[in-house]
């Protein structure tokens, strides 16, 4: 969700949802303290970016230092604590080697005793719970890290939040590709609103960038957009009309739409669709899907 931004200051948060209106009032009581705070949800919806949020609204003097969890050591985070940073963000801390995972450990059980404080802050995408319950994690380090979780909620489940979204993203890279976009038409806002956003916040901002790199002003259109959904129509096109052909070519249609929506991506379509990805295989098949 930085991608596009010069600092995380640039971009508000967008919280027209009940969802994210959550994750910001928690955020801002959570920015007088120094707790560890662990931000969970799926790839995409912005978890590096809140981060950087709750540091900006802690006001720190001191730096935000970011590290990947996975190319990590204990010799590189007492290289990051040497600057004395407000806050250091460990992004996927599930790939935390056993090395890093002691490290953090030590350093958080220390922390209430030391002068010098810095906030941890970690985020992931997986489930740490179930890798404690199966050894994979350090229960001590999860269970530091774990006293305020924040739920970054998925795209999709903050759909109030995507035309705001559109607009701040399609303001960056009009001015980037030099081009002056009035905004989006009605119908690309709807086709906006209505897609699976399987990689969340930074695939609609990636769809925006692609947008403003070929569209021509004054207006984004649902063409511009490229997003391949189909609209579920002409159910009666032959001459069965019996309950069950309709049925059939119902589910046959809306069934591709759902999998147009997640680039043909089976277990998401499943997961939309709410139901087990072996009978979705099924389905697939029983009605000549291709």
């Amino acid at each position: 969700m930085e991608k596009g931004l010069l600092s995380a200051e640039l971009m508000p948060i967008v919280a027209n949802s009940g969802a994210m209106r959550s994750v910001e009032t928690l955020l801002q009581h959570l920015a007088s303290s120094d707790v560890p705070v662990l931000f969970l949800g799926e790839r995409g919806t912005g978890r590096a970016y809140l981060a950087r949020q709750l540091y900006v609204l802690s006001k720190s003097s001191k730096p935000f230092v970011r590290i990947t969890a996975k190319e990590a050591t204990r010799s590189s985070f007492e290289k990051v604590l040497a600057v004395e940073p407000g806050m250091i963000f460990v992004d996927e801390i599930a790939e935390a080697p056993t090395e890093l995972q002691e490290t953090l450990n030590d350093f958080l059980a220390s922390a209430a005793s030391s002068e010098k404080r810095c906030r941890i802050a970690c985020s992931t995408a997986e489930n740490l719970e179930e890798m404690v319950s199966e050894g994979a994690f350090s229960s001590d380090l999860y269970y530091q890290l774990a006293v305020l979780p924040v739920h970054v909620p998925a795209l999709r489940n903050r759909t109030a939040d995507i035309p705001k979204l559109a607009e701040i993203f399609l303001e960056i890279y009009s001015k980037r590709y030099n081009k002056n976009f009035s905004g989006f038409s009605d119908e690309a806002l709807g086709a906006l609103s209505n897609a699976y956003w399987s990689l969340n916040v930074v695939e609609l901002e990636s769809c925006i960038e692609r947008a403003c790199a070929f569209a021509v002003p004054p207006s984004i259109e649902k063409d511009d957009l490229r997003l391949n959904i189909l609209s579920v129509s002409g159910i009666f096109l032959d001459s069965d009309k019996s309950l069950k052909s309709a049925v059939d070519q119902f589910k046959k249609q809306y069934i591709t739409q759902i999998l147009a929506e997640v680039r043909w991506n089976q277990t998401e379509a499943a997961k939309v669709l709410d139901i087990q990805r072996t009978y979705l295989s099924r389905l697939i098949k029983e009605l000549h899907i291709k």
